[in-house]
């Protein structure tokens, strides 16, 4: 995953698996019950149904919320949890998502909110990446649309969970090989490295 340089630096990598909603933690997965609750037979709810006190506590300083805007790299973070800052060294709200370091990151965040834009459905990732202070990161991560209109989604909300559950999860979905389906890998489940 990361590999010393001639110089003894440490390069820039990030694993990345796209899991689904029950490979995620008890808490993600009530994010997603309390989504779902308020859908209604739509695509997704609108920003206004959504109040972010009623997400589990402990996972607010690593929720963020996007505003989606057109072009899509002219998005921006409405919503910025504290604990992020901490992680990524640097205040993102009112900041474009792609902007985040290593470019590769901003490419991959950019990349998975076009998935998610497309999609029109919450999908869940293990991310593992060296973040502020060159530490290994992982973390579990759902990511919900939400549309004002029922056609384009407006915002997507994005919660981190670094908790022990959730590293648990990652840990064992790294360490188990990929579930076949008719002799091809399960498309939901891929790894990425850049």
């Amino acid at each position: 995953m990361f590999r010393a340089g001639e110089d003894g630096s440490i390069q820039n990598a990030m694993r990345i698996v796209n899991v689904g909603i029950d490979d995620l933690s008890s808490d993600q997965r009530n994010v997603h019950a309390y989504w779902d609750s308020l859908r209604n037979d739509r695509i997704a709810p609108s920003w206004r149904e959504i109040e972010l006190v009623k997400l589990p506590s402990n996972l607010l300083p690593t929720t963020m919320v996007v505003d989606i805007r057109a072009p899509l790299e002219q998005s921006i973070f409405r919503y910025w949890g504290s604990k992020l800052t901490e992680i990524h060294g640097v205040d993102m709200t009112s900041r474009h998502p792609y902007d985040l370091t290593p470019p590769e990151f901003g490419k991959q965040l950019l990349t998975d909110h076009r998935t998610v834009i497309e999609r029109k459905q919450p999908m869940g990732w293990h991310y593992s990446f060296l973040a502020a202070g060159g530490y290994m990161h992982s973390h579990g991560l759902i990511r919900l649309p939400l549309s004002n209109d029922n056609e384009q989604i407006s915002h997507i909300i994005v919660v981190a969970d670094y908790s022990r559950e959730a590293l648990e999860l990652i840990r064992l979905r790294r360490d188990k090989p990929p579930k076949l389906r008719g002799g091809t890998p399960n498309n939901r489940c891929t790894d990425k490295k850049i």
